[in-house]
């Protein structure tokens, strides 16, 4: 089995997009600059940006070498801003760490001590004041995007009120007794303290000019894993307060996540100003336009880079460091000369010489042959390719220690593409084989209808099921090895823990998934607008993963409307493939449990959205034929 952690062995290729990064991070002429390594979740961000912080870390090149001199006066900080997520203020705490770990570096931390000290006390008084963190920081962001015209009413209203607080902080203790804000701020050490903005970034950009520090270089990686407010706080310390001359920050985040934040934290029906109403519809376009001035997007992985990657994480798996080293290097060497074909078998074979142990080999043709399909079942995402790949190992090892010798890999990989990408394709074909005995005469009939196909072809697989002639499960279907003449009880078996909710522990939920599922649930009038809107730009299989959670709620909790109510929010938003999942819960949910309000409900969603009468009328008419609660109320609403 493999580690899911992020690693600096280059197995993908993408090491040309950290060698990109560093190019333009350290060229004096492009500085300061802000750069955002984009992808989905599980795309390879963190690998990209473990990369860039060796490539930008002069220590890990020998003495008088041409990489280390590129690097002099280079300093590079890595931070994960997930750690922020518990601080009281994110911005204090992620300046606060940009300016120890200075202090603390070992080459430069000498000479920045002072003076680094100075600015962390100036952290703390801004911190503690509540100047220029949750009061200033917003409307400064707002004006620096808008350029300030449409917003200076506010900005002097939200100034008056700051003032008025502080005055009244510096007047008594803080509510505690702890603090004495006047003796605070008339004490001698904090006299030399910074405690605005613009001071701190001048004193800042002083520090770094009086060392030898020619390139400060920022990573902050897993910003997509804090909530909202925290990735605005993060981004906002960036820009504001460190963004000085010879910086550069590194972002890696999933920007769908970000521009989600962003929406969800500058709300219009939270301001009621209509200057800002005004601005809504670009702010955030805007936002990451002027925050983040370099998007760079990491490509999904291609069937050829699949196959190339499971390649290598076999390799890793069954050869010695040195052997494995030797295919690395040939590796590399390969993709200088073709970036776009495999380096497969044959070429592993050659590099060592044609040694190559018997299991290795059949893994790297069960890689050829299995590639195609894993990318399109697992959206060529690599951290999904190694999951499949670990979970394939442990169903491995279950028909192991089960005495289930018989069990093929080829088949069992065929079968949990299938559980993968198409769970309910999945179910339904164990339900054929256990009626069957092992051995469905539907999957039969499919594949001697894709197998050898004429002119009733098409009528077969639509009378089995019309999800079956989807262009994937065709060539699930067709994928080598068949399976009309193979007993599958063994290997529904060894899935049986996981005939309910697939491979949960695999596919993990993505967080724009979950972060959209949970506002959706907060009965937040806002940030159920804001979640319903992000919910109809998901791609398809992300879409349907959130049906799926939200129908897995509802089944919970059948007698609590909450999870009906945000599915008539995502069918009110025309949210793709929402009213057909409403309709498939309710169809399945005994209806002596389904509330009352919900008829009033499937009324109004027929009279909002009468385009979906074909999916809402067929469930009215079953509900409304039962002596149920839900029942009653559809014929009263009949009647009026």
């Amino acid at each position: 089995m493999w580690s899911d952690n992020e690693t600096t062995v280059d197995l993908l290729g993408f090491r040309v997009h950290a060698d990109l990064v560093r190019a333009v991070v350290t060229d004096p002429k492009l500085l300061p600059i802000t750069i955002g390594v984009f992808g989905d979740w599980g795309s390879g961000k963190t690998s990209v940006m473990k990369m860039l912080q060796y490539a930008l870390t002069p220590e890990n090149f020998p003495e008088g070498s041409p990489e280390r001199s590129q690097l002099d006066g280079v300093v590079c900080l890595y931070f994960n801003g997930w750690l922020f997520e518990g601080y009281d203020d994110a911005k204090s705490a992620l300046l606060s760490s940009v300016l120890t770990e200075l202090k603390e570096h070992k080459k430069y931390g000498e000479k920045l001590k002072d003076k680094a000290t100075t600015l962390l006390q100036s952290i703390e008084w801004m911190r503690l004041a509540r100047f220029g963190f949750k009061e200033v920081a917003l409307p400064a962001a707002l004006a620096f995007i808008t350029g300030g015209a449409t917003i200076l009413p506010t900005l002097i209203a939200s100034g008056k009120n700051i003032l008025d607080k502080v005055q009244a902080s510096l007047a008594t203790p803080d509510g505690d007794g702890a603090i004495d804000w006047s003796e605070f701020v008339k004490s001698p050490q904090h006299a030399d303290v910074p405690g605005d903005v613009r001071t701190f970034r001048s004193r800042f950009a002083e520090m770094l000019s009086n060392s030898d520090i020619k390139t400060l270089v920022v990573l902050i990686d897993d910003l997509d894993r804090c909530t909202p407010q925290r990735i605005i706080d993060n981004l906002e310390a960036i820009k504001l307060f460190l963004s000085v001359e010879n910086t550069a920050f590194v972002i890696g985040a999933d920007p769908r996540i970000v521009r989600y934040a962003i929406s969800s934290i500058y709300r219009p029906a939270d301001n009621p100003q209509p200057e800002l109403a005004d601005i809504s519809s670009t702010l955030v376009k805007d936002y990451l336009e002027k925050l983040i001035q370099v998007p760079y997007y990491l490509p999904r992985l291609s069937p050829a880079e699949v196959e190339t990657y499971m390649s290598l994480l076999f390799c890793y798996q069954g050869l010695n460091q040195e052997s494995f080293n030797t295919v690395h290097n040939a590796l590399v060497q390969h993709r200088e000369k073709d970036r776009y074909t495999v380096f497969s078998l044959g070429a592993i074979r050659n590099s060592l010489n044609n040694s190559l142990s018997e299991e290795l080999q059949t893994n790297l043709l069960f890689c050829n042959a299995a590639a195609s399909l894993i990318t399109e079942g697992l959206k060529g995402n690599p951290r999904q390719v190694k999951r499949f790949l670990n979970a394939f190992i442990l169903r491995k090892k279950l028909a192991q220690v089960a005495h289930l010798s018989h069990v093929k890999d080829s088949i069992l990989v065929k079968l949990m593409i299938l559980e993968y990408a198409e769970d309910d394709s999945f179910n339904e074909l164990y339900k054929w084989q256990a009626t069957d005995n092992g051995f469905p005469q539907k999957l039969h009939q499919l594949e001697d209808a894709i197998h050898t196909p004429d002119a009733s072809s098409e009528d077969v697989i639509k009378s089995i099921g019309p999800k079956w002639g989807s262009s994937f499960q065709k060539k699930w279907v067709a994928m080598e090895p068949s399976l009309s003449d193979v007993d599958l009880r063994d290997y529904f078996w060894i899935a049986r823990d996981r005939l309910q909710s697939t491979l949960s522990d695999v596919s993990l939920v993505p967080p724009l998934v979950r972060r959209i599922l949970d506002d959706l649930l907060s009965q937040n009038p806002s940030l159920q607008d804001s979640s319903s809107k992000a919910a109809k730009d998901l791609p398809a299989d992300e879409a349907e993963m959130l049906f799926k959670l939200l129908s897995q709620q509802v089944g919970r909790q059948p007698d609590n409307s909450t999870g009906y109510s945000v599915f008539k929010l995502l069918i009110e938003a025309d949210v793709p493939g929402s009213a057909e999942a409403f309709a498939n819960i309710i169809s399945n949910l005994p209806p002596d449990v389904i509330p009352a309000a919900i008829g009033m409900q499937l009324r109004t969603i027929l009279k909002s959205k009468p385009e979906k009468s074909d999916v809402i009328e067929p469930v009215i008419r079953k509900l409304e034929g039962t002596k149920t609660k839900v029942g009653s109320a559809l014929s009263v609403g009949k009647e009026k």
